[in-house]
């Protein structure tokens, strides 16, 4: 498996947009259940909180949504910063492969956005901003402006690291597997950390997943704040190897401004 970037002629110059912070908060979520398995049954099924005698606070939705609304609650987000690593390494026979690619981003609202992609190997990177109809280009420390066709191209391979996009297409899935930890506090957030031992949460990828397990910590106004998924592969080669997907989410709607480089 190869990670790779996209390139971008730059043509021409950028200009100065700067994205000031998005007051407000975001809208109200209703706090969420831990899923709870009776102590020694690991393969019992989650039982709710009442059930379980563990005292929640707050409304209790129905236990199937609380990984499927927390999608929506980060949708409602109105402004954050996140930090997405993804790494793997292959082995068949003497022949080793790796690599390890970083995305970081920042949401100032709908229509201010920006990505940095890097390669943590070998150093290449770009960037991405997005202001409204306009958008610019980051390739060997130069900015240029860009159609937003070409930025929304090179957007599209890596979209599936950023929250928005990568957590909604595993999040619903999680609830089968998922147990309940406890109550602890990420990146300032208090959150409800789940462990779950889901296959498909890297069905993007080309190798079969073989043996995983992942972390999950929930905030309680319902969006994910961090989940670490690390897993087992094989590919059609026969090749066996080692995935690794982490992100963190801060910054929530907080001081967030995206300015475009002179």
């Amino acid at each position: 498996m190869t990670v790779t970037a996209p390139t971008v002629e730059a043509t021409a110059p950028a200009a100065d947009v700067t994205a000031p912070a998005t007051e407000g908060t975001a809208p109200a979520v209703a706090v969420v259940a831990p899923l709870v398995r009776p102590e020694g049954a690991e393969s019992a099924p989650a039982v709710s909180p009442e059930e379980a005698g563990v005292q929640v606070d707050g409304t209790v939705p129905a236990l199937d949504d609380i990984f499927a609304e927390s999608t929506a609650a980060l949708a409602g987000l109105q402004s954050y910063r996140y930090a997405t690593t993804f790494s793997f390494t292959s082995k068949e026979g003497g022949d080793a492969e790796s690599g390890s690619i970083e995305v970081r981003g920042a949401v100032a609202s709908s229509e201010r956005q920006s990505m940095t992609w890097k390669d943590l190997e070998s150093g290449d990177e770009f960037g991405i901003i997005r202001v409204g109809a306009r958008a610019w280009l980051r390739e060997a420390e130069e900015w240029t402006e860009v159609p937003t066709m070409v930025a929304d191209a090179m957007s599209q391979g890596i979209l599936v690291y950023a929250p928005a996009v990568g957590w909604g297409t595993f999040a619903e899935e999680l609830q089968a597997t998922s147990t309940y930890v406890g109550l602890e506090t990420v990146n300032g957030t208090p959150a409800r950390h789940y462990t779950s031992t889901y296959l498909g949460w890297s069905s993007s990828q080309r190798d079969e997943v073989t043996d995983a397990e992942g972390d999950v910590w929930i905030a309680e106004e319902g969006y994910p704040v961090r989940y670490r998924f690390a897993a087992k592969t094989t590919s059609e080669d026969g090749s066996r190897g080692t995935m690794l997907w982490t992100m963190e989410l801060s910054d929530v709607n907080g001081q967030v401004s995206i300015d475009a480089p002179e």
